[in-house]
């Protein structure tokens, strides 16, 4: 399903998060850590497409359409993950991991954060995102805690690089992704996730205005 190569993914991901503001080819390249001539022509693609100009500064102008093309085009399934069980209800286990992880690279994403920033349809499981090789230390944390691997577990940690995390942020005590990268991840998840993913973009609209 990944359509958009990775560092297409971490070009757009900056830009969506900053697209209220102008930005330079080089500070963009900085962010992403990309390469400047990639970024180029990265940028050069995405103008041509229409959801970018060039100004005195790169300003995303079709910011709706550049969303929901980087949507459809990446799943937050593909990534590589590690599943845990615990005895709580998985609102509870969000506190529990926030508390725990609190000195970890972490964030929620799907109906975890929705329902930190939107409550929408009550989390079934626990999804989370992990810095990639934090893995061993994760798992040694919950462990102490008595949260155990499993095979399908009602912890989900999708384990993923720095980029992802761009623009994470902190919200009633609790990490969770970008709004942009959780409308991503709500419209890759399908079903509810879909649903879910409008109130996401309410809440972007409203930020654009």
């Amino acid at each position: 399903m990944a359509v958009i190569n990775k560092k297409t993914q971490d070009i757009i991901r900056v830009l969506l998060n900053e697209k209220d503001s102008k930005i330079t080819l080089r500070e963009l390249a900085r962010r992403a850590k990309v390469s400047l001539g990639m970024t180029v022509r990265i940028v050069n693609a995405l103008e041509s497409s229409g959801h970018l100009e060039k100004k005195r500064g790169i300003k995303v102008v079709n910011w709706q359409g550049l969303l929901k093309s980087w949507a459809y085009s990446v799943s937050v399934k593909e990534n590589p993950r590690l599943e845990f069980l615990g005895a709580e209800r998985p609102q509870y286990l969000i506190k529990k991991i926030s508390q725990l992880l609190r000195k970890e690279k972490y964030a929620f994403t799907l109906f975890s954060a929705t329902e930190i920033v939107s409550p929408y349809v009550a989390p079934n499981k626990a999804h989370l995102y992990i810095k990639k090789g934090s893995e061993k230390k994760i798992s040694e944390i919950f462990a102490k805690e008595g949260i155990i691997p499993a095979e399908e577990g009602n912890i989900v940690c999708y384990i993923v690089d720095e980029s992802c995390f761009y623009r994470s942020y902190e919200a009633r005590n609790v990490k969770i992704i970008s709004l942009p990268q959780l409308y991503a991840d709500l419209i890759s998840y399908g079903g509810r996730g879909e649903e879910a993913a409008e109130q996401i973009l309410n809440l972007l609209k409203k930020e654009n205005v």
